[in-house]
């Protein structure tokens, strides 16, 4: 498990890689609420994730609706493959359309 939090001008970023399972959820969760913490918009890349299951999923989801309810953005960066599989399988795409780079 790898990370990298940074904030500046506002906006926390988190940089996640390896996996998001029922078995890392707990130690990203941590590192997720202390960005939300922080004032200002919050960003993730996901571009590292290799592995994602339905606890990361529903780590990601939890902190959108989280977001949502302090009105700040969540912006998703950079997004691997296995991230953009997971979400599209579980309907989630257009739940997370404003926070999705164009390109995913």
């Amino acid at each position: 498990m790898n990370a990298s939090d940074q904030c500046k001008l506002g906006t926390s970023r988190v940089v996640i890689a390896g996996e998001m399972t029922i078995y890392t959820a707990r130690d990203w969760r941590d590192r997720l609420l202390v960005a939300m913490s922080a004032p200002g918009d919050v960003e993730l890349d996901l571009s590292g994730v290799s592995d994602i299951d339905a606890a990361g999923i529903q780590l990601l989801v939890s902190l959108r609706m989280e977001a949502a309810a302090a009105d700040r953005a969540l912006r998703l960066l950079s997004v691997s493959a296995r991230v953009t599989e997971a979400l599209t399988f579980c309907r989630l795409t257009e739940f997370f359309s404003d926070a999705l780079p164009a390109q995913a």
